[in-house]
């Protein structure tokens, strides 16, 4: 039921209604998280929920979005991701929530862990409306040592929210004095760029010049 930080009111009244049941230990964390605005206890009733596959056979899209956001908020670890998502029921995904149920399967079946999840994390994180984001896995890189990135949206997504599709500073980011600047170095295929980071202090980043 959880879109973000926030309930889908659309799935709380399927909730209210009786056709989402959730056992009482549950049900108790849902209103500690209504009542009090408890967060960790919708956390506590999202793990339950997608741990114990309680819709991913009844509500596969709402199971793969509580994964995502869980793993979001890294309540969930990269080992766990296969298992969670390797859904045997399928009706209601589209079709990137296919392809990653799939291939979670897939390689859960033929023992292929780390390539499974090296290909369903980027794939998560794309989940949802055509809105560009950038996704950094730090530990997913080329034969060079360079990261990938993973870019959803369209073009225009992108332009609007200032970033650069070609080779160049896309990207800063800074805690106090320390800073790290990701800078593309060549684009791959369906939307896959190379990047390297810079480190080091935030005034000299900001006016970094690659």
């Amino acid at each position: 039921m959880a879109v973000g930080n926030r309930i889908d009111p659309v799935q709380m009244d399927a909730y209210w209604s009786g056709d989402i049941g959730v056992p009482v230990p549950i049900d108790a964390d849902v209103d500690a998280y209504l009542l009090r605005a408890d967060a960790d206890a919708l956390i506590r009733a999202a793990l339950w929920v997608v741990r114990n596959h309680f819709l991913s056979a009844t509500h596969p899209a709402l199971h793969m979005r509580v994964v995502r956001w869980l793993f979001a908020q890294d309540r969930l670890a990269r080992s766990e991701l296969l298992g969670l998502l390797a859904l045997m029921s399928r009706h209601g995904l589209d079709q990137g929530g296919e392809e990653i149920a799939l291939i979670a399967w897939d390689t859960l079946e033929e023992g292929r862990l780390h390539e499974g999840e090296e290909l369903v994390v980027p794939m998560l994180w794309c989940l949802g409306p055509s809105t560009a984001r950038l996704f950094v896995d730090f530990n997913n890189r080329d034969a060079d040592g360079h990261l990938r990135l993973n870019l959803c949206g369209t073009q225009n997504d992108v332009a609007a929210q200032s970033l650069v599709l070609q080779d160049g500073l896309i990207a800063t980011g800074y805690d106090g004095d320390l800073a790290a600047a990701i800078i593309v170095i060549g684009a791959g295929r369906e939307g896959v760029w190379r990047a390297r980071i810079v480190d080091g202090p935030w005034e000299e980043l900001r006016k970094l010049i690659v």
